[in-house]
């Protein structure tokens, strides 16, 4: 049998190129193509910005809120420099107790001031400072979180409101609290003290006093 084939001159000095014959030049977009699937791709990208944002902000107003420890008046138990996690959410469904650290707009500054300090009196209680010690309704408070020998001062009688609670440092010497500035309203407490991110050292969950 005969076989005819298309010749094509492979001469040494052909500028063909075969595999240029085989394949197909790539389309080219056009700018109106380059823009949508340039719009497409940022459109995504400022969605999943906007998802983020949303979330972080529900979580930082319903869920938890980070504070840096500022200040040595929550020594030895809180330091100066401590990263930690508050919880707003447990508040939400419970009531603040007697002994929660917690995490508080200053009520002299709440818009850019935040502390941290300890819950001592709660609404309704008659707080006294005498000798030292502290009583509540009269009767001597317990402060197991407190340095053996610590003494609060000065001497001074409170009775708190409905919306009132009595917040006290635990380094009581040096810190500026209840005994200077008053009482805290319930709407300033942020959220209880509840997760220690920094540094590493204390990285965990923060232990009941």
């Amino acid at each position: 049998p005969i076989f005819r084939y298309n010749e094509i001159n492979m001469d040494k000095n052909s500028n063909i190129n075969i595999a240029e014959m085989q394949t197909p030049e790539p389309q080219k977009l056009s700018s109106g193509q380059k823009f949508f699937y340039g719009s497409g791709c940022a459109f995504e990208l400022t969605k999943w910005l906007i998802v983020g944002l949303v979330a972080l902000t529900l979580i930082h107003f319903y869920i938890a809120t980070i504070l840096v420890v500022e200040g040595l008046s929550m020594e030895p138990n809180y330091h100066s420099g401590e990263v930690i996690i508050a919880n707003r959410f447990q508040y939400l469904f419970r009531q603040p107790e007697r002994g929660d650290a917690v995490v508080l707009r200053f009520p002299g500054d709440p818009e850019h001031t935040k502390y941290i300090k300890r819950i001592i009196g709660l609404p309704g209680e008659k707080i006294e400072i005498k000798g030292g010690l502290t009583y509540i309704n009269g009767q001597k408070l317990n402060e197991s979180y407190l340095p053996a020998g610590t003494m609060t001062l000065p001497d001074s009688v409170r009775k708190l409101g409905p919306e009132d609670y009595f917040l006290m440092g635990d380094n009581r010497p040096d810190s500026s609290d209840s005994r200077i500035w008053g009482v805290c309203p319930k709407r300033d407490l942020i959220g209880k003290a509840w997760f220690i991110i920094w540094p590493f050292q204390f990285f965990g969950s923060v232990k009941e006093k």
